[in-house]
């Protein structure tokens, strides 16, 4: 049984405005003024209104070191307490052009005094999200939140022997996900998953909610009393419907396939590789920098600019299977005889070494030291046969325009560009289903993984009714099997 009200309500409570008096430490102008806080639901900060006891002459002293927003201080009502962290407010501006009693700006940050910021404790993250279904696509559990019974949606991860809950809860028409962990851990460490959990969520939706969130703690994994209350700013939610999951789209494609005995059970994704998919993250930064450029790229409009940013993001990904996994990389098998014949060219090289210059040495013998490592484009296609990923050809070209868009170019005239715009879009949706592919089977996943590419063709031909010609994907499939 879930509760979450109080947490609602203390949220609702903490947006209304409110009038503060400043404690600072130090001696500054801020210090003793009131400061009112008013919270829009439509903007991702707190607005502050600092009412001065003296104005401030000239202007150009009104600046973020002088007046006291340098450093982290407190605000004291009747009812709250809080501490206003260190760069967490912007610097001031005046109500009015000229002589002004006001500083206006904004804060990103804010949480209760006795909020456990260097302590171990239980805490839970709870978030504003758009979407009721949002973890739905995941092999969870029922459960029930307040008064309401969840058929699914209580997503279970385990890692670091730590236990996390995901789940969401509609209150008012409003929808909330809520990120907890059932044992005792460190701010730092809590907001670290709670990060990686949220960007593999992103990548698996689409949805990368980022925007801000309200962290709770608590004395107990019960999550019943809430001690303290810390209020943070992210950046931007990254909106966009380049899902990679879907379940019961996925069964309807395989009923219009002829497979009539679809189950949705083994569709869902996997709390354990969704597990696994966080830890990657966790220790490996080219999993996370991959998939954050994925995730950025797909909220960019531009076409070439997406096919650039996903193969920055697939050299990433094949870049860490490469370097994990070198010798089966290796194109030459014969290793023993390969080396001696390593030392043959190198004894070569080293009697005829006064023939060259110490560049033109070095660089042969670099050569020498590195022959049996295969060439860039064998690598991307290696990378998928180490998962025993058999690639269709159309795909396999893909891979050869690397080169091109890396380096501002693309596989067309530059005189037509503007004209193959939808062929550029394409593109780039197969590139980061490469991309998505590998990530997932180095999670470990075993399922299927959405072509946008294919989609939109048969969303398009759909609704022109007419067909596309086979060099636009006309035979590719909307959904694979990995």
């Amino acid at each position: 049984m879930k509760r979450i009200e109080n947490e609602i309500n203390k949220i609702k409570k903490f947006l209304e405005k409110e009038v503060f008096v400043i404690i600072h430490q130090e001696k500054f102008p801020i210090n003793d003024c009131k400061i009112t806080l008013n919270k829009n639901p439509e903007n991702n900060f707190i607005d502050y209104n600092i009412q001065l006891k003296e104005i401030i002459f000239p202007p150009s002293e009104i600046t973020f070191n002088k007046v006291g927003l340098n450093n982290s201080f407190v605000i004291k009502s009747d009812n709250n307490k809080y501490i206003i962290p260190l760069k967490s407010s912007t610097s001031p501006r005046i109500k009015k052009m000229g002589l002004s009693e006001n500083l206006l700006g904004e804060i990103t940050s804010i949480y209760s005094e006795n909020f456990p910021t260097n302590s171990d404790s239980y805490f839970r993250s709870v978030m504003k999200i758009k979407d009721d279904g949002f973890v739905t696509i995941f092999l969870g559990s029922e459960y029930t939140c307040e008064k309401t019974q969840y058929g699914l949606g209580l997503i279970e991860l385990k890692f670091d022997d730590l236990e996390y809950q995901v789940f969401r809860h509609r209150a008012e028409k409003e929808y909330y996900l809520i990120i907890e962990c059932l044992n005792k851990t460190d701010l730092q460490a809590f907001e670290n998953y709670n990060e990686l959990i949220l960007k593999s969520l992103g990548l698996l939706t689409g949805h990368w909610y980022q925007n801000e969130h309200f962290i709770f703690s608590y004395n107990s994994s019960n999550f019943t009393y809430i001690n303290s209350i810390y209020y943070k700013n992210l950046e931007d939610s990254i909106i966009t419907n380049h899902e990679l999951i879907n379940p019961q789209e996925f069964r309807s494609f395989l009923r219009a396939n002829g497979d009539e005995n679809a189950k949705l059970t083994p569709q869902l994704f996997p709390e354990k590789t969704l597990s696994l998919l966080v830890f990657c993250l966790k220790t490996n930064p080219e999993i996370e920098r991959t998939i954050d450029l994925l995730i950025k790229g797909n909220s960019i409009e531009s076409s070439i600019i997406r096919c650039s940013i996903f193969h920055v993001a697939l050299e990433t990904i094949v870049g860490l299977i490469h370097k994990q996994n070198k010798k089966l990389f290796e194109p030459i098998k014969s290793v023993e005889s390969l080396t001696e014949l390593k030392e043959d060219f190198q004894s070569l090289l080293d009697n005829k070494k006064h023939l060259f210059s110490e560049l033109d040495f070095s660089i042969i013998s670099k050569k020498i030291e590195y022959l049996n490592t295969p060439f860039n484009k064998d690598i991307f296609l290696l990378a998928f046969e180490f998962y025993k990923i058999d690639l269709p050809e159309w795909l396999k070209k893909m891979l050869s325009t690397r080169n091109k868009f890396l380096h501002g170019k693309t596989p067309f005239k530059e005189e037509h560009i503007k004209t193959r715009i939808k062929e550029l879009n394409l593109y780039a949706d197969r590139i980061h289903l490469l991309t998505s592919i590998l990530i997932l089977k180095y999670a470990g996943y075993r399922g299927h993984i959405k072509n946008h590419a294919a989609y939109s063709l048969r969303m398009e031909e759909h609704y022109s009714e007419k067909e596309f010609e086979k060099d636009l994907g006309q035979n590719d499939n909307v959904y694979y099997k990995i």
